[in-house]
């Protein structure tokens, strides 16, 4: 199982996504980014956003 949580980002958040797959961790946080944090997208800009999807990627770790 792996597992990704906002705070591994920098993000004060609880959230902790999981799943067998990056790929599966990957979807549900930006899943739970798309609802919670949607105003801190929506001012990021395109650079922003890739550095954030790689931050993530990065951050992903066996549980």
């Amino acid at each position: 199982m792996l597992k990704f949580a906002c705070k591994d980002v920098g993000v004060e958040c609880d959230f902790v996504a999981t799943g067998a797959t990056a790929e599966e961790v990957k979807e549900k946080a930006f899943a739970h980014a798309g609802v919670v944090h949607a105003d801190m997208l929506k001012a990021m800009n395109k650079d922003e956003l890739a550095q954030m999807t790689k931050a993530v990627e990065a951050n992903i770790k066996p549980e």
